[in-house]
């Protein structure tokens, strides 16, 4: 039996069950707004995942996505991932993992050298690096 689920826009009142998820990953919970963000949703109406196109001043950074442990690698985030960069034309930035790279080389995203990184995503990947250890920047152009 296959999990039925669905994506959307998220509304103000999925805020709390996406600050549990992010906080479940260690994920950015900086300024959440639920205009930036798409939920995927079960038939039940729990939220399953999420993700959001993050605006700065100079980029814009995929950022915050999350899916409820059990549920991963079955096509939620890939289905985020690509709703939301449906949203957006232009130059996408993220900050990841080592374990995630290839999976964001799938819609494009590429690794990129630290010193092509906006001034905007600086003090989130000074934030993240001292505490992750090691980093990548990834940019889909």
């Amino acid at each position: 039996m296959t999990l039925a689920w669905q994506l959307r826009p998220a509304q103000a009142e999925d805020l709390p069950a996406i600050k549990t998820l992010l906080a479940s990953v260690g994920g950015d919970q900086e300024n959440l707004q639920p205009g930036q963000f798409a939920v995927a949703q079960d038939g039940d109406g729990t939220i399953l995942g999420c993700g959001r196109l993050k605006p700065y001043p100079d980029c814009v950074e995929l950022a915050s996505i999350a899916v409820v442990k059990g549920l991963r690698a079955t096509g939620i985030g890939r289905g985020i991932v690509g709703k939301l960069l449906g949203q957006y034309q232009g130059p996408i930035y993220l900050i990841c993992e080592d374990d995630v790279v290839d999976f964001f080389r799938r819609f494009g995203f590429e690794l990129i050298p630290l010193s092509e990184m906006p001034l905007g995503l600086t003090p989130k990947w000074e934030h993240y690096a001292s505490q992750a250890g090691h980093l990548d920047l990834m940019r889909r152009d």
